[in-house]
């Protein structure tokens, strides 16, 4: 069991009574809870039947923060934290000083949010995040202090009745005669679909995909897979298509009402701006950009509620801005919503203010989680990625790509807040060393670090800057400051996805004057007291991890580093295979037997049945690239190359027929191109990351024109 240096004891007294309790009415037991930042249980004591409950909770010696619950009661001695979200239990972040032994907790439960707990009222819940492109590598950043406004759309058995005839015809016409893509007729004009995520996963929710909000130009819809897709499988209906074909209008209204889950793409791509909608809840984003309210359904509506969200928050203390509105409403209503099911909403908006993503860490007490170089987790690397197997000699630091590292490499480490309030452990350090070299070579990663974090400075919003390190305790020196679990004012931020989770900075390229060009190198993690002594980790139930998850912005799933033999006494070392050499590329003149390409004019003469030889080297010193090689007639590919550089020579034969005549343009002469003009165009893509984004300053290219003459 974990050792805790806790010496400060701090009371919760809740008043948490249940309001609008009717005479006789059955009350739920209820019970309120206490957790550390980092997800760790702290304490619970049961609501008594006035609403009142007190415990104590031991904290370290510094000024923390408190996540509190007041919820259903439950038998486990230590209740889960997911469990009692999921089962709607309410939620308060506190701020923890050092002069507090004593918290008054305000937690009125109101009956729209206690009589769910038994009723079974619908709760709404979700995520706003904002989506941010950096590098070519999307980021989803939690979207803090937000207001999500919770409509209810027109049922589709609502909305059906009221299509205009003109509007219904042209049911009937794409039931019965399916249009493919593209659409000649369609009358709203295609755009580009939402920004790709990092790593691939499944579907966020029964709703629509996410899609960016442009307040200057919103979005208009576009006819994608899923419209088509429900279009051919509606069209296939026996139903629908017998309906169309020779019911009358009413009773294709009501066959169109009897599939709905096929009809509600076609109508967003047909008649999207048909649907209204009214208010019918409100919620607030956490610090983690969560939100959730209950909502009640209908009685008089048999249909799941059907939901559109919007989102707004207040900018510079008086201004409130849109950030999240996604149009047309049809194309991005959560259709069929299924109470307690997580709606995942994204903006791009760029007054959109975010905080510090905290996806929970399931890592047990005391940990720390080597996440991440850059944006690229350890469980996609060769030595770290449990998944991926023992590491050979060949495959060790390279990523799941079997790519190498390369420029500014920036380690990413997260740090239960349990290490700073109870462990007085305060700073840690990154340093390096070449393979070959022994651990007494290790040299200390010095680049400046910093954190932000967002507070409200009179009427203006304020964007600061904290400074971790480097910095000198004691007898050592370089040591970096563990990010405390509060900043000095209001909340952390992140104006910048790549400076504010940087960890660490190892300049590959300068390295220690001389750059690492090809070979493995050891990356070593230390962690240090408030007075710069090296930290026994054991004492102190301390314990390294490294994700097992490959999404960083969702639950991270870890496991422990020793098991995976990263641990050497007090520190954690990981390997990574850099690679800093540039690619080579040429294209050799094109040949016919022993003849080549005039080097001066770039004519080649050929006769009949001649075949033309065009070889090209595309190369690394260690095979770390790809390559792509074209040649083009005119305007015309007539022929395409590309794969792994492997040994480097390549080459191809092609007949003149072919290489004149093949992929001919409408209205060439008949016959084909006696004489036509050629581009060979070689590009060599170096493999190296910085696991932001591919090193393209070690690509190399090549371009030759060559001309096919008859002699």
């Amino acid at each position: 069991m974990a050792k805790s240096a806790a010496n400060r004891c701090v009371t919760l007294a809740f008043n948490a009574p249940l309001l609008d309790v009717q005479k006789e009415e059955r009350r739920p037991s209820t019970a309120a809870y206490a957790f550390s930042p980092g997800g760790r249980f702290l304490g619970q004591g049961a609501v008594d039947a006035k609403g009142q409950a007190s415990f104590d909770v031991h904290l370290g010696n510094a000024p923390t923060g408190l996540r509190v619950l007041m919820g259903p009661a439950t038998e486990e001695k230590l209740p889960s934290l997911e469990e009692l979200l999921r089962r709607g239990a309410q939620e308060q972040h506190l701020r923890v000083g050092l002069d507090e032994a004593r918290l008054r907790v305000d937690f009125p439960v109101h009956p729209d949010i206690w009589r769910p707990w038994l009723l079974g009222l619908c709760l709404v819940k979700g995520t706003l995040q904002k989506r941010i492109l950096r590098d070519g590598i999307t980021v989803d950043m939690p979207v803090c202090r937000a207001t999500v406004e919770i409509y209810e759309v027109d049922p589709i058995w609502i909305l059906i009745p009221k299509l205009p005839k003109e509007l219904l015809d042209r049911f009937r016409d794409v039931l019965v005669r399916p249009i493919p893509l593209p659409d000649p007729i369609l009358d709203f004009p295609p755009v580009t679909g939402p920004i790709p995520i990092p790593f691939p996963g499944p579907r966020p929710g029964p709703g629509p995909d996410p899609a960016p909000f442009d307040l200057m130009a919103a979005e208009t819809h576009r006819v994608d897979a899923e419209a088509i897709s429900a279009l051919h499988e509606a069209s296939g209906s026996a139903a629908l298509r017998f309906a169309a074909l020779s019911g009358s209008d009413q009773a294709f209204r009501r066959a169109l009402i009897d599939h709905a889950d096929l009809i509600r793409p076609i109508l967003c791509w047909l008649h999207p701006t048909l649907v209204t909608m009214r208010r019918i809840g409100t919620a607030f984003t956490d610090d983690c950009g969560h939100f959730r309210a209950y909502i009640f359904k209908g009685f008089a509506n048999p249909d799941q509620p059907d939901l559109y969200f919007r989102a707004t928050q207040r900018i510079f203390g008086f201004f409130t801005v849109t950030i999240y509105a996604p149009v047309p409403i049809a194309c991005h209503t959560w259709w069929n919503y299924v109470c307690g099911t997580e709606v995942s909403l994204y903006t791009s908006h760029p007054l959109a203010i975010t905080c510090a993503p905290c996806p929970p860490v399931i890592a047990g007490d005391n940990w720390v989680l080597f996440m991440a170089i850059g944006n690229f987790p350890l469980s996609r690397i060769h030595g770290t990625g449990q998944a991926l197997g023992a590491a050979t000699s060949t495959n060790l630091g390279l990523t799941d790509g079997e790519a190498p590292w390369g420029g500014l490499l920036r380690p990413r480490l997260e740090f239960d807040n349990s290490l700073r309030d109870s462990l007085g452990v305060k700073y840690y350090r990154l340093s390096w060393k070449r393979d070959a070299e022994p651990d007494t070579a290790y040299k200390p990663m010095i680049g400046s670090i910093s954190r932000h974090y967002a507070h409200m400075l009179g009427t203006d919003l304020v964007l600061d800057a904290y400074p971790l390190g480097p910095t000198t305790q004691g007898t050592e020196g370089n040591l970096f400051e563990i990010p405390p679990s509060i900043p000095p004012l209001g909340k952390w931020s992140i104006p910048d996805a790549v400076e504010d989770t940087t960890s660490g900075k190892f300049n590959t390229v300068a390295a220690d004057g001389t750059p690492v060009l090809d070979g493995q190198v050891q990356i070593r993690l230390e962690l240090f007291d408030a007075a710069g002594a090296p930290v026994n980790i054991a004492a102190k139930g301390i314990r390294y991890f490294v994700p097992t998850s490959t999404d960083l912005s969702a639950t991270i799933h870890t496991v422990d580093a020793s098991t995976l033999g990263l641990v050497a006494g007090n520190t954690m070392v990981i390997t990574l295979h850099v690679n800093n050499q540039s690619c080579g590329a040429f294209i050799a003149p094109p040949a016919i037997g022993g003849a080549i390409a005039d080097p001066c004019c770039g004519v080649l003469k050929y006769g009949l049945g001649d075949t033309v030889t065009l070889a090209w080297q595309a190369s690394h010193p260690h095979g770390h690239a790809t390559y792509g090689f074209g040649v083009v007639r005119g305007v015309s590919s007539v022929y395409s190359s590309g794969g792994g550089v492997g040994g480097g020579s390549f080459s191809v034969t092609r007949t003149v027929g072919q290489l004149l005549n093949d992929n001919l343009p409408a209205g060439c002469a008949a016959g084909g191109c006696p004489v036509a003009g050629f581009s060979e165009n070689l590009h060599v893509y170096a493999t190296a990351t910085d696991g932001w984004s591919r090193q393209y300053q070690y690509d190399a290219d090549s371009v030759r024109a060559f001309v096919l003459a008859p002699q």
